[in-house]
């Protein structure tokens, strides 16, 4: 924890906000003109362009503390929270050392501490933000699945044994696994790392720094299950390169989004219930295999995205004539 709350320091909670020119602009120790606003928040995350939530939807007030130190306060509770129960699994090894819930109501409280409910609105308000092209809704349930697939398939080719189980053709259980991923990991932890951290992160880096930087402490934040977790299912070199890929493309589909928690919610629940259902069909030397396959394609995808939509702001803009109903906030 000390680790985590020196770097987070370092990113000066007080509110600094980096605009294009690498200067640093307050906007948290005198009055800001609408003006001002307008530019700095086009220069983070162009959010008139749809690539990101609106300026107001998770600018914290300036005059109390807790929004000055936002940042910090909000990781140091998630991880407070979250690692509450890990002590316990001295007394019971079978048991989760994670709390998976740490995120949201670390969101939570800090945006009522910072900002009071309009904050708190309209941080949840990111979970209305369900009306986006349907292209992203595809990519972000079939992706995961298409991706476990080739990963499945060239461990296969390679020589890794698979039991072949037929877990996988379990719709019914696939399908249930996936709703109740949504909530117990999607929802409990995007709220928190995506729809309250990134925009923070975007106003005082570009996309990929910022999605580099929630990555590592997102992975962190794992670091109970890496530890002690039983079953050992996930192996941690793999892991932590795999959780930096994820986060850049899941910035990438919230900025694309206008900030998009469904979105989100739905690719991240996608991703895991996919690896349940595939990953146990290997097992020994070709259970590290598959993780590796898994994490290099990961990876070539978060490279060609950071090609494509670009690193400063991490952006796939669809014509605005091709998307059913425009988003209103």
């Amino acid at each position: 924890m000390l680790l985590v709350t020196t770097f987070l320091g370092g990113l000066r909670g007080c509110g600094e906000v980096r605009s294009d020119t690498g200067d640093s602009q307050s906007y948290s120790s005198g009055p800001v003109t609408r003006e001002e606003v307008g530019l700095m928040a086009e220069s983070r995350v162009g959010h008139s362009e749809g690539t990101g939530p609106n300026d107001d939807a998770s600018r914290t007030a300036p005059g109390n503390w807790a929004a000055r130190h936002d940042l910090l306060l909000y990781f140091t509770l998630a991880y407070l929270l979250s690692w509450a129960l890990w002590p316990l699994v001295i007394l019971n090894p079978t048991s989760s050392p994670l709390v998976p819930f740490g995120p949201l109501i670390a969101a939570v409280v800090v945006s009522l501490l910072a900002g009071g409910t309009r904050e708190l609105l309209t941080l949840l308000r990111q979970l209305t933000r369900w009306r986006v092209h349907p292209i992203w809704y595809v990519i972000a349930l079939l992706g995961p699945f298409v991706m476990a697939g080739a990963a499945a398939a060239l461990a296969v080719a390679t020589g890794a044994p698979m039991q072949r189980s037929g877990a996988y053709t379990d719709l019914g259980a696939i399908g249930f696994t996936f709703l109740s991923t949504m909530i117990i990991v999607g929802l409990f932890e995007e709220v928190g790392w995506r729809g309250f951290a990134l925009p923070r992160l975007q106003r005082r880096l570009d996309a990929i720094w910022a999605a580099l930087v929630l990555g590592v402490l997102w992975a962190l934040w794992h670091l109970p299950e890496l530890i002690s977790d039983p079953t050992r299912q996930r192996p941690p070199l793999q892991f932590v390169v795999w959780a930096l890929a994820l986060s850049v493309i899941f910035t990438w589909l919230y900025n694309s989004t206008n900030g998009s928690l469904p979105i989100v919610i739905i690719c991240h629940a996608a991703i895991d219930t996919a690896g349940r259902y595939m990953l146990p069909e290997f097992s020994n030397g070709g259970y590290q295999v598959v993780w590796w396959f898994m994490v290099g394609l990961y990876v070539v995808i978060a490279v060609i995205v950071v090609l494509v939509a670009g690193s400063r702001q991490l952006v796939t803009r669809i014509p605005r004539g091709s998307v059913p109903d425009r988003i209103h906030h």
